[in-house]
């Protein structure tokens, strides 16, 4: 079989429900994403001034951490190491960006085991240096999660083309306010190019496990940045989930990207707050405390395990 005939269902949706028709890509205003940069850079003002020589770095995470809860974000600080939880998805996302762009593209196992050499070569960046020293049996862990969401993103994707301009960990960022404030983030699949003021990119995050309800918080932080970088705002953006073969999508407006930028206005006080005027950060129980570096000393957490098993979770 070749060409449609060969794909799966679940990869006929992505091409008909995900990406869709070029005929049905909207087209927006000029000026809009100007008129959001002014919008931010008149909003943070005051939070840039306050700054003074120091920068405010502002991403994802941050932003989820900090509307989640103040304290968890505050213990975070500085606990990222490299493990195989943390190195599975940069793994995958490699071998996927070398399945794309290699002809002819090798199997998902050999994809694997060529970014496992490619990251372990690099020791100024990624899990590099963590992967020269890890052990043998945590690089066969990680070689074996790896592979799983490879294996689950070419039954559930189609084969990737070059010409849909497939970009993987994607970098976005753009500098506020004379650069004292900076967004930042990096999407794991991006499709597409606009064309004048016509949509035309699809963002894609991958997920295992269950949905979040970060998730679509993350994704318009996404469009935002897209939209800041360009000038035109993506057509749609969507949350994968590998373990299901199901995705959550939006399609882009101008209130999601309205929405998107109150949120990053009210993240990034309340991240100036705690970062640099230094405010006692609040508690806000939630899933947070299941992980959180200071659920062993925190009220917050004891409430959330309370709360988790009066709805007969285990805490």
């Amino acid at each position: 079989m070749d060409g449609d005939a060969a794909l799966t269902p679940t990869q006929r949706r992505v091409l008909t429900e995900l990406m869709g028709s070029r005929n049905d890509r909207p087209t927006f205003d000029r000026d809009l994403g100007l008129r959001l940069r002014d919008g931010l850079e008149t909003a943070l003002a005051p939070v840039a001034d306050g700054l003074g020589d120091q920068q405010l770095f502002v991403s994802k995470q941050a932003l989820a951490e900090v509307h989640s809860c103040e304290r968890h974000h505050v213990s975070q600080a500085g606990t990222f190491s490299w493990s195989v939880a943390t190195a599975s998805g940069t793994v995958t996302h490699k071998a996927i960006e070398l399945g794309a762009t290699m002809r002819p593209p090798p199997a998902p196992e050999h994809l694997v085991d060529l970014a496992l050499d490619r990251l372990a070569s690099d020791l100024e960046w990624g899990p590099g240096s963590w992967l020269a020293t890890a052990d043998p049996v945590e690089v066969a862990e990680l070689r074996g999660a790896a592979l799983d969401r490879v294996l689950k993103f070419c039954d559930e994707f189609p084969p990737l083309k070059l010409s849909w301009r497939p970009r993987l960990e994607s970098g976005l960022s753009t500098g506020l306010c004379a650069d004292r404030i900076w967004l930042r983030g990096k999407v794991d699949l991006a499709l597409g190019r606009p064309e004048g003021s016509t949509a035309g990119v699809l963002i894609v995050d991958f997920k295992t496990g269950r949905p979040s309800r970060s998730g679509a918080d993350d994704l318009r932080f996404y469009a935002l940045l897209e939209t800041l970088r360009t000038g035109v705002p993506p057509f749609r953006v969507a949350t994968w989930y590998l373990d299901s073969g199901q995705c959550h999508a939006e399609d882009v407006g101008e209130d999601l990207l309205a929405s998107a930028a109150r949120r990053v206005v009210d993240g990034a006080r309340l991240l100036y707050q705690l970062r640099i005027e230094g405010r006692e950060p609040l508690i806000n129980p939630g899933p947070a405390c299941s992980y959180c570096a200071r659920r062993g000393d925190c009220e917050g957490a004891v409430v959330w395990a309370a709360e988790r098993a009066a709805a007969g979770f285990d805490a």
